[in-house]
Protein backbone atom coordinates (compact mmCIF):
# COMPACT_ATOMS: atom_id res chain seq x y z
CA UNK A 1 0.00 0.00 0.00
CA UNK A 2 2.52 2.58 1.11
CA UNK A 3 4.89 1.80 -1.71
CA UNK A 4 2.80 3.88 -4.10
CA UNK A 5 2.85 6.96 -1.92
CA UNK A 6 6.39 8.21 -2.10
CA UNK A 7 8.17 5.19 -3.49
CA UNK A 8 6.73 4.64 -6.92
CA UNK A 9 3.60 6.75 -6.99
CA UNK A 10 2.21 4.03 -9.22
CA UNK A 11 3.60 1.53 -11.64
CA UNK A 12 4.99 2.37 -15.07
CA UNK A 13 2.35 3.23 -17.60
CA UNK A 14 2.27 0.22 -19.86
CA UNK A 15 2.71 -3.43 -19.01
CA UNK A 16 5.28 -5.00 -16.76
CA UNK A 17 8.69 -3.41 -17.27
CA UNK A 18 12.09 -3.74 -15.74
CA UNK A 19 12.43 -1.54 -12.68
CA UNK A 20 14.42 1.65 -13.19
CA UNK A 21 16.96 1.87 -10.39
CA UNK A 22 17.70 5.44 -11.44
CA UNK A 23 14.35 6.73 -10.19
CA UNK A 24 14.71 4.73 -6.97
CA UNK A 25 18.08 6.40 -6.44
CA UNK A 26 16.49 9.78 -7.10
CA UNK A 27 13.79 9.10 -4.50
CA UNK A 28 16.36 7.79 -2.05
CA UNK A 29 18.39 10.99 -2.27
CA UNK A 30 15.29 13.13 -1.92
CA UNK A 31 14.01 11.31 1.17
CA UNK A 32 17.45 11.55 2.81
CA UNK A 33 17.27 15.34 2.66
CA UNK A 34 13.83 15.68 4.27
CA UNK A 35 14.89 14.76 7.84
CA UNK A 36 17.91 17.03 7.37
CA UNK A 37 15.58 19.91 6.50
CA UNK A 38 13.22 19.27 9.42
CA UNK A 39 15.97 18.73 11.99
CA UNK A 40 17.80 21.86 10.80
CA UNK A 41 14.71 23.96 11.46
CA UNK A 42 13.80 22.53 14.88
CA UNK A 43 17.27 21.69 16.21
CA UNK A 44 17.36 24.79 18.39
CA UNK A 45 19.86 27.00 16.56
CA UNK A 46 18.34 27.89 13.19
CA UNK A 47 19.26 31.17 11.54
CA UNK A 48 18.42 31.89 7.92
CA UNK A 49 21.68 33.72 7.23
CA UNK A 50 23.86 30.73 8.08
CA UNK A 51 25.04 27.39 6.76
CA UNK A 52 21.86 25.87 8.17
CA UNK A 53 19.80 28.44 6.30
CA UNK A 54 21.52 27.54 3.04
CA UNK A 55 20.88 23.83 3.65
CA UNK A 56 17.25 24.45 4.59
CA UNK A 57 16.47 26.66 1.60
CA UNK A 58 18.36 24.41 -0.83
CA UNK A 59 16.25 21.43 0.24
CA UNK A 60 12.94 23.27 0.37
CA UNK A 61 13.19 24.89 -3.04
CA UNK A 62 13.28 21.60 -4.91
CA UNK A 63 12.89 18.37 -2.91
CA UNK A 64 9.09 18.20 -2.59
CA UNK A 65 8.72 19.60 -6.09
CA UNK A 66 10.87 16.72 -7.31
CA UNK A 67 8.82 14.19 -5.34
CA UNK A 68 5.61 15.56 -6.86
CA UNK A 69 7.22 15.53 -10.32
CA UNK A 70 8.08 11.83 -9.91
CA UNK A 71 4.58 11.09 -8.67
CA UNK A 72 3.13 12.68 -11.79
CA UNK A 73 5.62 10.84 -13.98
CA UNK A 74 4.43 7.49 -12.60
CA UNK A 75 0.73 8.38 -12.84
CA UNK A 76 0.32 7.75 -16.55
CA UNK A 77 -2.92 5.77 -16.03
CA UNK A 78 -5.47 8.34 -14.76
CA UNK A 79 -8.22 5.76 -14.20
CA UNK A 80 -5.88 3.59 -12.12
CA UNK A 81 -4.68 6.70 -10.27
CA UNK A 82 -8.25 7.46 -9.21
CA UNK A 83 -8.92 3.86 -8.24
CA UNK A 84 -5.93 3.71 -5.87
CA UNK A 85 -6.00 7.30 -4.58
CA UNK A 86 -8.05 6.65 -1.46
CA UNK A 87 -6.14 3.59 -0.25
CA UNK A 88 -2.75 5.04 -1.07
CA UNK A 89 -3.14 8.58 0.22
CA UNK A 90 -6.36 9.56 1.98
CA UNK A 91 -6.77 6.42 4.10
CA UNK A 92 -3.27 6.72 5.63
CA UNK A 93 -3.89 10.43 6.20
CA UNK A 94 -7.11 9.75 8.11
CA UNK A 95 -5.28 7.34 10.41
CA UNK A 96 -2.05 9.29 10.79
CA UNK A 97 -3.75 12.47 12.05
CA UNK A 98 -4.85 10.85 15.36
CA UNK A 99 -1.56 8.95 15.51
CA UNK A 100 0.44 12.17 15.52
CA UNK A 101 -2.04 13.74 17.90
CA UNK A 102 -1.07 10.98 20.32
CA UNK A 103 2.64 11.50 19.63
CA UNK A 104 2.46 15.23 20.31
CA UNK A 105 0.31 14.73 23.40
CA UNK A 106 2.81 12.27 24.86
CA UNK A 107 5.75 14.56 24.13
CA UNK A 108 4.30 17.97 24.94
CA UNK A 109 1.43 17.11 27.29
CA UNK A 110 -1.11 18.82 25.03
CA UNK A 111 -2.11 18.79 21.37
CA UNK A 112 -4.93 19.62 18.99
CA UNK A 113 -6.48 17.22 16.52
CA UNK A 114 -7.96 18.30 13.20
CA UNK A 115 -8.18 16.84 9.73
CA UNK A 116 -8.90 20.26 8.21
CA UNK A 117 -5.37 21.59 8.69
CA UNK A 118 -2.94 18.73 7.93
CA UNK A 119 -0.37 18.50 10.75
CA UNK A 120 3.36 18.20 10.22
CA UNK A 121 4.22 16.89 6.74
CA UNK A 122 0.92 15.11 6.11
CA UNK A 123 -0.13 17.77 3.60
CA UNK A 124 1.63 15.68 0.95
CA UNK A 125 -0.89 12.86 1.33
CA UNK A 126 -3.83 15.25 0.95
CA UNK A 127 -2.33 16.93 -2.11
CA UNK A 128 -1.45 13.67 -3.86
CA UNK A 129 -4.91 12.28 -3.17
CA UNK A 130 -6.48 15.27 -4.90
CA UNK A 131 -4.02 15.20 -7.81
CA UNK A 132 -4.49 11.53 -8.56
CA UNK A 133 -8.21 11.37 -7.90
CA UNK A 134 -8.94 14.31 -10.22
CA UNK A 135 -6.30 13.49 -12.83
CA UNK A 136 -8.71 11.61 -15.08
CA UNK A 137 -10.81 14.78 -15.36
CA UNK A 138 -7.99 17.33 -15.34
CA UNK A 139 -6.18 15.87 -18.34
CA UNK A 140 -9.28 16.43 -20.47
CA UNK A 141 -8.18 20.05 -20.70
CA UNK A 142 -5.28 20.48 -23.12
CA UNK A 143 -4.27 23.66 -21.30
CA UNK A 144 -4.20 22.20 -17.80
CA UNK A 145 -0.42 22.65 -17.43
CA UNK A 146 -0.56 26.30 -18.44
CA UNK A 147 -3.54 26.89 -16.16
CA UNK A 148 -1.77 25.25 -13.22
CA UNK A 149 1.28 27.48 -13.68
CA UNK A 150 -0.81 30.65 -13.82
CA UNK A 151 -2.71 29.66 -10.67
CA UNK A 152 0.60 28.89 -8.95
CA UNK A 153 2.06 32.31 -9.78
CA UNK A 154 -0.89 34.19 -8.31
CA UNK A 155 -1.77 31.79 -5.48
CA UNK A 156 0.12 33.96 -3.00
CA UNK A 157 -2.39 36.74 -3.55
CA UNK A 158 -5.40 34.64 -2.55
CA UNK A 159 -5.95 34.81 1.25
CA UNK A 160 -7.77 31.46 1.57
CA UNK A 161 -5.05 29.49 -0.21
CA UNK A 162 -3.33 28.72 3.07
CA UNK A 163 -2.79 25.67 5.29
CA UNK A 164 -6.49 24.79 5.34
CA UNK A 165 -6.76 21.41 3.57
CA UNK A 166 -3.22 22.13 2.36
CA UNK A 167 -4.72 24.34 -0.35
CA UNK A 168 -1.70 26.65 -0.52
CA UNK A 169 0.73 23.81 -1.15
CA UNK A 170 -1.76 21.90 -3.25
CA UNK A 171 -1.96 24.56 -5.94
CA UNK A 172 1.71 25.52 -5.60
CA UNK A 173 3.09 22.02 -6.26
CA UNK A 174 0.46 21.01 -8.80
CA UNK A 175 2.38 22.30 -11.87
CA UNK A 176 5.21 19.89 -11.05
CA UNK A 177 2.76 16.99 -10.93
CA UNK A 178 1.46 17.87 -14.37
CA UNK A 179 4.98 18.39 -15.75
CA UNK A 180 5.80 14.90 -14.51
CA UNK A 181 2.60 13.48 -16.00
CA UNK A 182 3.29 14.93 -19.45
CA UNK A 183 6.99 14.05 -19.29
CA UNK A 184 7.92 10.96 -21.33
CA UNK A 185 10.93 8.66 -21.46
CA UNK A 186 12.00 10.54 -24.58
CA UNK A 187 11.91 13.83 -22.69
CA UNK A 188 13.98 12.32 -19.87
CA UNK A 189 16.54 11.04 -22.38
CA UNK A 190 16.89 14.52 -23.91
CA UNK A 191 17.24 16.13 -20.46
CA UNK A 192 19.97 13.62 -19.56
CA UNK A 193 22.12 14.72 -22.49
CA UNK A 194 23.97 17.48 -20.61
CA UNK A 195 27.75 17.32 -20.68
CA UNK A 196 29.75 17.11 -17.45
CA UNK A 197 30.89 20.73 -17.62
CA UNK A 198 27.28 21.84 -18.12
CA UNK A 199 26.36 20.07 -14.90
CA UNK A 200 29.27 21.63 -13.00
CA UNK A 201 28.29 25.13 -14.07
CA UNK A 202 24.62 24.49 -13.31
CA UNK A 203 25.46 23.14 -9.84
CA UNK A 204 27.67 26.15 -9.02
CA UNK A 205 24.97 28.58 -10.17
CA UNK A 206 22.24 26.85 -8.18
CA UNK A 207 24.28 26.65 -4.99
CA UNK A 208 25.26 30.29 -5.44
CA UNK A 209 21.61 31.31 -5.80
CA UNK A 210 20.64 29.38 -2.69
CA UNK A 211 23.45 31.00 -0.69
CA UNK A 212 22.24 34.40 -1.88
CA UNK A 213 18.62 33.63 -0.97
CA UNK A 214 19.65 32.54 2.53
CA UNK A 215 21.96 35.42 3.40
CA UNK A 216 20.07 38.21 1.60
CA UNK A 217 16.83 37.27 3.37
CA UNK A 218 14.74 38.73 0.56
CA UNK A 219 11.89 36.65 1.92
CA UNK A 220 11.69 34.56 5.12
CA UNK A 221 12.77 30.92 4.88
CA UNK A 222 9.18 29.87 5.52
CA UNK A 223 8.12 31.43 2.23
CA UNK A 224 9.79 28.61 0.30
CA UNK A 225 7.35 26.10 1.81
CA UNK A 226 4.62 27.75 -0.31
CA UNK A 227 2.00 26.88 2.31
CA UNK A 228 0.39 30.31 2.72
CA UNK A 229 0.26 33.78 1.12
CA UNK A 230 3.44 35.79 1.43
CA UNK A 231 1.43 38.68 2.87
CA UNK A 232 1.10 36.71 6.12
CA UNK A 233 4.91 36.90 6.39
CA UNK A 234 5.14 40.56 5.41
CA UNK A 235 6.01 39.90 1.75
CA UNK A 236 4.59 42.51 -0.70
CA UNK A 237 2.30 41.14 -3.41
CA UNK A 238 4.69 41.93 -6.28
CA UNK A 239 7.61 40.28 -4.49
CA UNK A 240 5.43 37.23 -3.84
CA UNK A 241 4.91 36.81 -7.60
CA UNK A 242 8.58 37.44 -8.41
CA UNK A 243 9.79 34.93 -5.84
CA UNK A 244 7.28 32.36 -7.05
CA UNK A 245 8.78 32.71 -10.51
CA UNK A 246 12.21 32.18 -8.97
CA UNK A 247 10.87 29.26 -6.93
CA UNK A 248 9.59 27.68 -10.14
CA UNK A 249 12.76 27.99 -12.18
CA UNK A 250 15.13 26.81 -9.42
CA UNK A 251 13.43 23.45 -8.72
CA UNK A 252 13.16 22.77 -12.46
CA UNK A 253 16.90 23.39 -12.76
CA UNK A 254 17.66 21.16 -9.76
CA UNK A 255 15.56 18.36 -11.26
CA UNK A 256 17.46 18.68 -14.54
CA UNK A 257 20.75 18.53 -12.65
CA UNK A 258 19.73 15.46 -10.65
CA UNK A 259 18.55 13.67 -13.79
CA UNK A 260 22.03 14.14 -15.23
CA UNK A 261 24.34 13.39 -12.31
CA UNK A 262 22.68 10.56 -10.38
CA UNK A 263 23.96 7.02 -11.05
CA UNK A 264 21.78 4.63 -13.02
CA UNK A 265 23.04 1.48 -11.31
CA UNK A 266 21.79 -0.13 -8.11
CA UNK A 267 23.24 1.05 -4.79
CA UNK A 268 22.24 1.56 -1.16
CA UNK A 269 20.42 4.82 -1.91
CA UNK A 270 18.44 2.86 -4.50
CA UNK A 271 17.25 0.55 -1.74
CA UNK A 272 16.26 3.54 0.39
CA UNK A 273 14.30 4.88 -2.56
CA UNK A 274 12.22 1.70 -2.58
CA UNK A 275 11.16 2.30 1.05
CA UNK A 276 10.66 6.02 1.38
CA UNK A 277 7.25 6.30 3.02
CA UNK A 278 8.23 4.78 6.40
CA UNK A 279 11.11 7.29 6.51
CA UNK A 280 8.83 10.18 5.55
CA UNK A 281 6.27 9.36 8.24
CA UNK A 282 8.29 7.91 11.11
CA UNK A 283 11.05 10.52 11.16
CA UNK A 284 8.34 13.01 12.14
CA UNK A 285 8.21 11.34 15.55
CA UNK A 286 11.94 12.00 15.98
CA UNK A 287 11.36 15.55 14.76
CA UNK A 288 8.97 16.18 17.66
CA UNK A 289 11.51 14.87 20.17
CA UNK A 290 14.25 17.09 18.73
CA UNK A 291 11.90 20.06 18.71
CA UNK A 292 11.28 19.67 22.43
CA UNK A 293 14.79 18.88 23.64
CA UNK A 294 17.01 20.50 20.95
CA UNK A 295 20.25 19.03 19.66
CA UNK A 296 23.66 19.28 21.37
CA UNK A 297 25.19 22.63 20.52
CA UNK A 298 28.67 23.06 22.05
CA UNK A 299 29.74 24.52 18.69
CA UNK A 300 28.36 24.73 15.17
CA UNK A 301 30.46 21.81 13.89
CA UNK A 302 29.07 19.41 16.49
CA UNK A 303 25.57 20.82 16.00
CA UNK A 304 25.50 20.12 12.25
CA UNK A 305 27.14 16.71 12.72
CA UNK A 306 24.26 15.85 15.05
CA UNK A 307 21.72 17.01 12.47
CA UNK A 308 23.18 14.93 9.64
CA UNK A 309 23.81 11.93 11.92
CA UNK A 310 20.25 11.95 13.30
CA UNK A 311 18.79 12.29 9.81
CA UNK A 312 20.95 9.48 8.44
CA UNK A 313 20.06 7.24 11.36
CA UNK A 314 16.37 7.80 10.67
CA UNK A 315 16.84 6.92 7.00
CA UNK A 316 18.83 3.75 7.73
CA UNK A 317 16.51 2.48 10.47
CA UNK A 318 13.14 3.41 9.01
CA UNK A 319 13.97 2.12 5.51
CA UNK A 320 15.28 -1.19 6.88
CA UNK A 321 13.34 -4.36 5.95
CA UNK A 322 11.83 -4.99 9.42
CA UNK A 323 10.51 -1.45 9.77
CA UNK A 324 9.36 -0.94 6.18
CA UNK A 325 7.63 -4.33 6.03
CA UNK A 326 5.94 -3.74 9.39
CA UNK A 327 4.78 -0.31 8.23
CA UNK A 328 3.28 -1.73 5.04
CA UNK A 329 1.71 -4.66 6.91
CA UNK A 330 -0.03 -2.38 9.42
CA UNK A 331 -1.67 -0.20 6.78
CA UNK A 332 -2.54 -3.11 4.50
CA UNK A 333 -4.12 -4.95 7.43
CA UNK A 334 -6.09 -1.91 8.56
CA UNK A 335 -7.37 -1.32 5.04
CA UNK A 336 -7.96 -4.86 3.76
CA UNK A 337 -9.10 -6.58 6.95
CA UNK A 338 -10.68 -3.79 8.97
CA UNK A 339 -11.86 -0.97 6.70
CA UNK A 340 -13.14 -3.12 3.82
CA UNK A 341 -15.03 -5.45 6.17
CA UNK A 342 -16.61 -2.52 8.01
CA UNK A 343 -17.55 -0.99 4.68
CA UNK A 344 -19.04 -4.26 3.50
CA UNK A 345 -21.04 -4.66 6.72
CA UNK A 346 -22.40 -1.10 6.59
CA UNK A 347 -23.44 -1.54 2.97
CA UNK A 348 -25.18 -4.81 3.86
CA UNK A 349 -27.05 -3.18 6.75
CA UNK A 350 -28.14 -0.25 4.59
CA UNK A 351 -28.89 -2.43 1.58
CA UNK A 352 -26.51 -0.43 -0.59
CA UNK A 353 -25.26 -1.97 -3.81
CA UNK A 354 -22.78 0.10 -5.79
CA UNK A 355 -22.18 -0.06 -9.53
CA UNK A 356 -18.94 -1.87 -8.78
CA UNK A 357 -20.84 -4.51 -6.77
CA UNK A 358 -23.24 -5.00 -9.66
CA UNK A 359 -20.36 -5.34 -12.10
CA UNK A 360 -18.61 -7.91 -9.90
CA UNK A 361 -21.84 -9.90 -9.56
CA UNK A 362 -22.35 -9.85 -13.32
CA UNK A 363 -18.78 -11.03 -13.89
CA UNK A 364 -19.24 -13.83 -11.36
CA UNK A 365 -22.49 -14.89 -13.04
CA UNK A 366 -20.81 -14.94 -16.46
CA UNK A 367 -17.94 -17.05 -15.14
CA UNK A 368 -20.38 -19.49 -13.51
CA UNK A 369 -22.37 -19.79 -16.73
CA UNK A 370 -19.19 -20.51 -18.70
CA UNK A 371 -18.11 -23.17 -16.21
CA UNK A 372 -21.50 -24.88 -16.46
CA UNK A 373 -21.49 -24.71 -20.26
CA UNK A 374 -18.06 -26.33 -20.69
CA UNK A 375 -18.99 -29.83 -19.29
CA UNK A 376 -22.21 -29.84 -21.30
CA UNK A 377 -20.29 -29.08 -24.49
CA UNK A 378 -17.83 -31.90 -23.82
CA UNK A 379 -20.57 -34.52 -23.19
CA UNK A 380 -22.90 -33.52 -26.05
CA UNK A 381 -23.28 -36.28 -28.80
CA UNK A 382 -21.44 -35.56 -32.06
CA UNK A 383 -23.34 -35.74 -35.37
CA UNK A 384 -21.69 -38.33 -37.68
CA UNK A 385 -20.19 -36.93 -40.86
CA UNK A 386 -18.92 -38.57 -44.01
CA UNK A 387 -15.36 -38.23 -45.21
CA UNK A 388 -16.41 -35.41 -47.43
CA UNK A 389 -17.96 -33.51 -44.59
CA UNK A 390 -21.57 -34.27 -45.53
CA UNK A 391 -24.08 -35.50 -42.94
CA UNK A 392 -24.91 -39.17 -43.31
Amino acid sequence: MASETLNNAGAPAVGKKERSYFFDTFRGLLIWTIPISHFTMVGGNFHQASFGGVVYITINVFVMQAFVFLSGYFSKKPARARETAFKTFLFPYILLVPFFYGVRYLIYGNANITWIVPPLALWYLVALFVYRFLLVDLVKSKYILQISIIIYLFAGLVPWLDETLALGRMVSYFPFFMIGYFCTKEHIAKIQSLKAWHCVILAIVLVGINVFLAYSRIVPAGFYLLKEPGALMGVPWYLDIIMRIVDFIIPCAWIVLMLNILPKGKNYVTYVGMNTMPVYILHLVVRQVIKKYDLPDPNMFVYYICIFAAASLCVVVFSSPPVSKAYDWVFDFLYDKIYLNIKKFVKWVLGIETNRDKMLKAQAADQQAQQQAEPAARTAPQTPRSAGGEKQ
